[in-house]
């Protein structure tokens, strides 16, 4: 569906693609620089602004291709504190790297996870890393517009309720740049896929998207596990369905997660919502911990993303309190058939960018 917005934002929205399409087409006359790297690169990015679940794709990659390859991610770290180019140990926080690089580190705690907003940069410092330890693959996350590095393997994230063909430039629309843009991925997912989606549904998405002849296209669609404990020393026996719930979310689009607590849990007292990526504040947390006290029967349920966040205040959360903090792990899930295809584009791309090496 078309999103409509503000139309006083439109011609905000015309300059910033003006902007966006000078960029663009300064990398295509080689007028600014793009480099590919010695090390194969997966880049897994968007052409929207946020909302489409590159950190879940990105984690599928990590458990399709760890049997095999010493991986690495590399990422800017959004919202940390400090610009210096990090890799990751676990003695970090979400506040030390960003939330979604410490949810990574924290689920796959041998996998590299290299912060750096300087992605060329950080590439080159692996590639020189001993062979010991040097990545066979890094997965690049957020990098589509990354363009002074040119990828291995470029995968391109759409929402299945607005895919970019439907989009607009911001401000008015969610668009970074061109759906033209979309030339460079050798694969689109198309995301958030709802689970009763009819073949006509897909055939209609596809057939908007009008991809080219190398480029493959895939369905996936998020899956929600069974709520977890943010504090597992504390945590007693898990919620039943009707415990009274507070629901919370700091992230882009939080309709599919309010919506699967409701469908769990009879009881919602309340949902709070946050921007994408909030740091909450120790004001934050005073108001939420005087929340469940006052609704002494209730627990919070939250995102992973959002959980990350919040045991940066371990410490100052009341002990008493902890077992009633939870949040919702979720993966992404794409049919036995689609995944063996995309592990073998995946694979065929590392193999070809070694021998070319």
């Amino acid at each position: 569906m078309k999103r409509r917005g503000n139309i006083l934002l439109k011609l905000p929205a015309i300059l910033y693609g003006f902007g966006s399409w000078v960029r663009n087409a300064a990398f295509e006359l080689n007028i600014l620089p793009s480099v590919k790297p010695n090390i194969p690169t997966i880049c897994v990015g968007n052409l929207s602004a946020g909302g489409t679940g590159k950190t879940p794709h990105i984690e599928l990659l990590i458990r399709l291709l760890t049997p095999k390859y010493r991986v690495a991610v590399l990422t800017r770290g959004y919202g940390r504190v400090g610009k210096k180019p990090i890799i990751a140990t676990e003695e970090d926080t979400a506040r030390t790297i960003g939330d979604e690089p410490f949810q990574i580190k924290r689920k796959f705690p041998d996998v590299m996870v290299y912060v750096d907003a300087n992605r060329r940069r950080a590439l080159e410092i692996m590639d020189a890393m001993p062979a010991k330890i040097r990545p066979d693959v890094v997965l690049m996350d957020d990098g589509f517009q990354h363009r002074y590095v040119t990828p291995t393997f470029n995968i391109l994230l759409t929402p299945f309720h607005l895919p970019y063909t439907q989009d607009d430039f911001l401000p008015y629309g969610n668009l970074r740049e061109s759906k033209a843009g979309a030339v460079r991925a050798d694969s689109i997912i198309v995301t958030n896929t709802p689970p009763d989606t009819k073949p006509i549904g897909i055939r209609n998405i596809t057939m908007d998207l009008n991809t080219l002849d190398y480029q493959e296209i895939y369905f996936s669609r998020v899956l929600y596990e069974q709520v977890s404990p943010l504090f597992p020393d504390t945590a007693g026996s898990p919620p039943t369905e009707d415990t009274p719930v507070i629901a919370m979310a700091g992230i882009a689009n939080p309709g599919s997660f309010f919506g699967e607590v409701e469908r769990n849990f009879t009881e919602v007292l309340d949902e709070l919502t946050y921007p994408d990526h909030y740091p909450y504040t120790a004001q934050d947390i005073e108001e939420l911990t005087d929340l469940l006290t006052e609704e002494s029967n209730s627990i919070l349920i939250t995102t992973e993303k959002d959980a990350m966040r919040l045991l940066g205040y371990e410490n100052t959360i009341a002990d008493e309190l902890k077992h009633r903090i939870w949040y919702l792990p979720i993966q992404v899930y794409l049919s036995p058939k689609n995944t063996q295809r995309l592990l073998r584009r995946a694979e065929r791309a590392i193999r070809d960018n070694t021998l070319h090496y």
